[in-house]
């Protein structure tokens, strides 16, 4: 994927954990399920949930530029 930055490591946990968040605020997958499915995810990928939506914050526009790229792709 061309346009990813230059800190992307394959297989970054906190940046998959960034990447599922966004997609579901995105799509306004906001319910008990969401909840239920990022937290799962998190555990899974040993994230902390804090630490995860500091990363989306600090890279919201790289994300949301991959997930478009993605999408169009």
């Amino acid at each position: 994927m061309s346009g990813t930055g230059k800190e992307y490591r394959k297989g970054d946990p906190l940046r998959g954990a960034a990447i599922l968040m966004l997609t579901c605020e995105l799509r306004g997958i906001t319910g008990l399920a969401a909840r239920r499915l990022i937290g799962a995810t998190l555990i899974d990928l040993g994230v902390d949930e804090e630490n995860a939506r500091r990363y989306l914050e600090q890279h919201r526009g790289e994300l949301a530029a991959l997930l478009r790229e993605a999408s169009n792709g």
